[in-house]
């Protein structure tokens, strides 16, 4: 009887405590709950913030263009680098903007292709808000393992962002240098030339589909990276229109300048 007691009164002591299992478990999930609400009341009043403010003033938003438009820039001359360096080889494809019977069918194919790209750098952006922006706040309602978690997740996950982005960026000028390799060894036209013809559509789209990524870097670089979540909204309201459009002057009007 005695044991049995003893016993009894030390487990009265650890729920007293707080170490029972069951109520570190309720501790945990109240930590957890009370984190995303913080997290989601910052993120709605940073984006609304930030939207006001750039729908008073949209000059803000010319930084973000003018990087976009840098970053597309190197794609190209990375492109022509590769284009003139590669060894062409024989296909049975045709330059989509020199064709004059494109399709319908070519224009949902540039659209899947450039709205992919697009949304690959909207995720870089959104990516870059949570590890810069919604897990400090949510670590700030934690505590434990995952306070620790959350605190130090940033400059690794903000790494695999950047390594991820640069590849994407390598793999396209890769991929178009080679193409552009190709038609040119098909003769007529070398890859200078095919180049600046495609430069009429070619530029706002790329300068479109950068665009998220040139916000995260101009907005990081201002340490205003509560304003990210809001940047990615901006950018699709500025970006799929100037996708859609470049993409039907390539299938539509693009051929006149071949």
């Amino acid at each position: 009887m005695q044991v049995v007691r003893v016993a009894r009164l030390d487990d009265r002591a650890g729920v007293a405590a707080g170490t029972d299992p069951y109520d570190r478990g309720m501790a945990t999930r109240q930590d957890t709950a009370a984190a995303r609400l913080a997290a989601r009341n910052a993120a709605i009043a940073d984006s609304r913030v930030a939207l006001r403010s750039w729908s008073e003033r949209p000059s803000q938003l010319l930084p973000w263009v003018g990087i976009s438009a840098a970053i597309a820039a190197i794609l190209l001359l990375a492109t022509y680098i590769v284009s003139v360096s590669a060894t062409p080889e024989a296909t049975s494809g045709s330059l989509i903007a020199a064709d004059p019977s494109a399709r319908w069918a070519d224009f949902w194919f540039i659209l899947g292709r450039n709205f992919t790209v697009l949304l690959l750098h909207l995720m870089v952006c959104f990516a870059t808000y949570l590890v810069r922006r919604s897990l400090p706040i949510q670590a700030g309602e934690m505590s434990g393992v995952q306070a620790w978690i959350h605190r130090n997740a940033a400059t690794p996950a903000l790494l695999l962002v950047v390594a991820l982005t640069m590849y994407s960026i390598l793999q396209q000028a890769l991929i178009l240098g080679h193409s552009l390799a190709d038609l040119s060894g098909k003769g007529g036209m070398t890859s200078a030339e095919i180049l600046v013809r495609l430069l009429p559509h070619a530029v706002p789209e790329l300068i479109a589909v950068f665009l998220p990524l040139a916000a995260a870097l101009w907005l990081e670089s201002r340490d205003r990276n509560r304003e990210l979540l809001a940047a990615v909204a901006a950018c699709v309201i500025i970006a799929v229109p100037v996708v859609i459009a470049s993409a039907f002057v390539e299938v539509v009007i693009a051929s006149d300048f071949f």
